[in-house]
Formats: C-alpha cells, sequence, structure tokens
C-alpha cells in the first residue's frame, strides 16, 4: 500500500508542476512608440557666421534667381504658437502648382505630434522679391 501512497502522491506533485505553466509563450505588450519630449524651450541658437555659411552653400546650390528665403507676419506665428498645447511649429517643404517652393507651418504639440486640425501657416512672402537689405545671411 505503500508504494502505491507513493507513486500517487509522485504522480499528482509532477501534475501540480504543470497547472500554471501557459501552453503557448505569452505575447509581447504592445505598446505605443513613444516620440522625445518637445518643451518649446530647445536651444536653436546659432552664430552669424554659421548661419551666413549655411545660406551660402544653399545658394550656391539652388542657382541663381532661386527663392533665398521668406517673410510670416507675427500674427501667424502667434496664431499657430497660440493654440491649446502648442509648443513649437514644424515646417514642411512644400510646392506651387507652377513650381514655386513655399513652406508650410503647422503646430506641434509635446510628444512631437502635429496639430493638422488646428491654425496652419502657408506661403512666406518670398525672396526674392521681399527680401532684407544685403547681409552675411543673403548675399
Amino acid at each position: 500500500m505503500e508504494t502505491v501512497n507513493a507513486a500517487l502522491s509522485t504522480r499528482t506533485a509532477t501534475q501540480d508542476l504543470y497547472v500554471d505553466v501557459p501552453v503557448a509563450p505569452a505575447q509581447p505588450e504592445v505598446r505605443e512608440r513613444t516620440r522625445p519630449v518637445f518643451t518649446g524651450l530647445e536651444d536653436h541658437t546659432i552664430a552669424l557666421d554659421d548661419a551666413a555659411e549655411l545660406t551660402r552653400n544653399y545658394r550656391k546650390s539652388a542657382g541663381k534667381g532661386a527663392i533665398k528665403g521668406g517673410f510670416f507676419g507675427r500674427a501667424a506665428l502667434e496664431q499657430v504658437l497660440s493654440q491649446e498645447g502648442v509648443v513649437g511649429i514644424r515646417y514642411y517643404y512644400a510646392q506651387e502648382n507652377n513650381g514655386r517652393p513655399v513652406l508650410i507651418l503647422v503646430g506641434v504639440d509635446a510628444n512631437g505630434k502635429d496639430i493638422v486640425d488646428g491654425f496652419m501657416a502657408e506661403r512666406a512672402m518670398p525672396c526674392p522679391p521681399f527680401c532684407s537689405p544685403f547681409n552675411p545671411l543673403n548675399s
């Protein structure tokens, strides 16, 4: 009888080992990829010499008569920035049907998401013809 009890005891103990073991490995938890957090206080400082070099590089590659830059009025910038949750502005290169390059400005939240259902600014006043007098950034 002791042999039968020992066998039953071993069988029960062995069965208990497998009670909590899943049949297949658990699937990893699916998480949405998170972006870096933007604060609106990022440092975008550039020295005039560096800025002049970068704009000069562009002017050389763009060729004579190319648009050098553009102007957005304060009201448009403030309208983008004043939207709820906006910590900065992202720009997108765009092009008119006639080939003229333009920029699209859109507000960005702290998660780096474009606020596309809000106010966006577009079509800067191009330079040329709306340029500052000659300076290291445009000449």
